[in-house]
């Protein structure tokens, strides 16, 4: 049985919005897919601890300078750079980011492990809905989005989701489809929380599978629970849907032909 260490890095440093339970989800997960996740959560700079994964969460923008001074101290860019898998949800994609602007509009730097920079946008709250995503074997997620920030992908890097419903990053991809968080290397970004591997469990998967160096797809595993609470909510989200907003959910190249 393969074993992984993850480390949650410094919850109280922000405000919580449930991202702790991300790993525990990798626990449940792990253990289902023949993996041993032992966790351990760091709050000092001195009980930092080499791990497989690192998760940092949090939302706001209060407590991201203070995050950022906080995982500077540690070895954490070192570590991800040496190929450890960073998951970084929200306030904590912020602090890992190239720059970030804070609640007073002036612009800060972040650790640069993300090839993001953050800026300030209109706020957007609600359930969120990817598209599916066959090249990393995914199907719709769900989770929930509560920030005013763009997030801009530098360096042609990739964004983790395209969305049919939310406003992700604020920003398109070459399809005309708004996209959500960025996937580079070993960082994984993203605004969405829920807790998202809990709500999530094939994202769960994904972390998984790259922090263990498994390169073939898992075996389909269903959690028949999680995947009727998923439906539901995604449904919800598709009834809740302003009718009036039907375009938003055509891609952009596409809503834009119904206007001609």
């Amino acid at each position: 049985m393969s074993r992984l260490v993850v480390a949650t890095l410094f919850p109280l440093a922000t405000v919580a919005a449930a991202d702790e339970a991300n790993a525990t989800a990798l626990v449940r997960r792990g253990a289902a897919r023949g993996i041993t996740v032992e966790t351990v959560t760091v709050d000092r700079a001195d009980s930092f601890v080499e791990a497989d994964v690192y998760l940092v969460g949090g939302t706001g923008r209060g407590g991201v300078g203070a995050l950022v001074e906080a995982l500077t101290s540690t070895d954490l860019a070192r570590r991800v750079t040496d190929g450890a898998l960073l998951l970084a949800v929200d306030a904590g994609l912020d602090a890992v980011s190239r720059s970030w602007v804070d609640a007073s509009g002036t612009r800060r730097q972040g650790l640069g492990l993300a090839p993001v920079t953050v800026e300030p946008a209109a706020e957007a709250t609600g359930t969120v809905v990817t598209r599916p995503d066959a090249a990393l074997s995914l199907p719709a997620l769900t989770g929930w989005e509560a920030n005013d920030l763009r997030t801009v992908r530098e360096d042609g890097a990739p964004a983790l989701f395209t969305l049919e419903l939310g406003a992700g990053n604020r920003t398109e991809d070459a399809s005309g489809h708004v996209t959500e968080g960025v996937l580079a290397g070993s960082v994984i970004g993203t605004r969405l929380h829920g807790p998202l591997l809990a709500l999530n469990p094939e994202l769960a998967d994904l972390v998984l599978a790259r922090a263990a160096g498994r390169t073939e797809p898992w075996p389909t595993l269903a959690v028949p629970s999680v995947e009727r609470a998923r439906t539901q909510r995604i449904a919800e989200a598709r009834r809740d849907a302003p009718r009036a907003d039907w375009r938003s959910r055509l891609p952009a190249r596409v809503a834009a032909r119904l206007h001609r």
